[in-house]
């Protein structure tokens, strides 16, 4: 077994005179662990973990379908009414000026907040609860972005970088409750992904080999972690998450987007629809994810296309955000279920 990557724990003990407990001495032990790459910090409580209810309010399925089908005669990505509002590409760029697959449709965002800034429909269906996400749905969804890239790769367009992108539902991020993807990119890499391809480069220099082929290699024989594979990826959850219920595919033989075939693509969605499975399971009923490639063209050694996805708040009325000062200024995030328990949670939706 490779000792290149670590997995560090840190015990901070916390002593206050609890008033549950009749005022007497309560001293807590906190479990601050660190990201094996990054070094970003996580903390976990063990007196949270029943007592997620604290922070995740139970989601609402009558107030989600009410919601849906109060949006749904609005929504522009429901029916053909996407032919008629949603913007295209220019005809040197992308012929038929948008991407159809299947059910799903690519066209350019109207208000772009990078070079590149294309919307994906995923299916048809306006409202769809996350154990009956369809893997072709998701897969053909995929397919659209990595056509774009190469449209774009072949029209010099200019770029280098690109990511794909979900929000699901309000505590998600999305302004609609129609399920879609967004691919965002240009010449530069945004923030974390600049971070991720120094930091890999940096393990690359020192330790001869790829952080994320190790890093798949020491997870698998550890096993606690280890979620399992669909076909050419392979799933984890995270030492250290950076989100909620943190889950990272990777696919150790793919450096970018450009290298991906139909295989891959199948295995991102199967993969994605179990971890949704899994969190429908748990009783969640939004996520973000965003999957990511090294840069576009050049093959970067250090680098392995990977996937997170992460849970957010549920939908429940008067609902409270699951980011707070911890997360979002001080770069630490809260741990509710430990990185081990989460990964049994999800094998279960991983089986054939």
């Amino acid at each position: 077994m490779t000792e290149k990557i670590r997995f560090v724990k840190h015990i901070q003990k916390s002593v206050i005179h609890n008033p549950m407990m009749d005022n007497e001495i309560d001293t807590q032990e906190l479990e601050i662990r660190k990201d094996p790459l990054t070094g970003a910090q996580s903390v976990f409580n063990p007196r949270l973990e029943d007592k997620v209810a604290m922070f995740y309010g139970k989601s609402d399925p009558v107030l989600i379908e009410k919601m849906a089908k109060e949006s749904e005669s609005k929504c522009f990505l429901c029916g053909d009414t996407w032919k008629e509002v949603t913007p295209s590409y220019p005809a040197d760029i992308v012929p038929k000026g948008r991407i159809q697959i299947g059910e799903a449709v690519l066209f350019p965002n109207i208000f772009p907040v990078a070079q590149v800034h294309a919307v994906i429909r995923v299916g048809k269906k306006h409202y769809v609860p996350l154990s009956d996400f369809d893997p072709k749905a998701v897969a053909d969804a995929f397919m659209t972005t990595f056509e774009l890239t190469e449209l774009l790769l072949k029209a010099e367009a200019g770029f280098n970088y690109m990511t794909i992108n979900g929000n699901y539902l309000g505590p998600g991020g999305a302004s609609i409750a129609h399920p879609h993807f967004q691919m965002v990119g240009g010449d530069l890499p945004f923030t974390y992904l600049e971070k991720i391809l120094d930091y890999s480069w940096r393990y690359l220099k020192e330790n001869k080999t790829c952080y994320w082929t190790d890093l798949l290699e020491q997870e698998k024989i550890i096993g606690k972690r280890y979620i399992g594979a669909t076909g050419s990826a392979d799933w984890i959850t995270s030492f250290s998450p950076s989100g909620t219920n943190e889950i990272i595919g990777v696919l150790p033989e793919r450096y970018r987007f450009s290298e991906m075939d139909t295989s891959d693509i199948n295995a991102l969605a199967s993969g994605l629809v179990n971890v949704l499975s899994g969190y429908a399971g748990m009783g969640i009923s939004t996520f973000n994810f965003a999957l990511y490639s090294g840069p576009l063209k050049e093959r970067d050694s250090a680098f392995r296309c990977f996937i997170r996805i992460i849970s957010r708040q549920n939908v429940y009325e008067n609902y409270r955000t699951d980011d707070y000062f911890l997360q979002k200024l001080l770069d630490n995030e809260l741990i509710l279920t430990p990185p081990e328990i989460l990964a049994e949670k999800m094998q279960q939706h991983f089986k054939l």
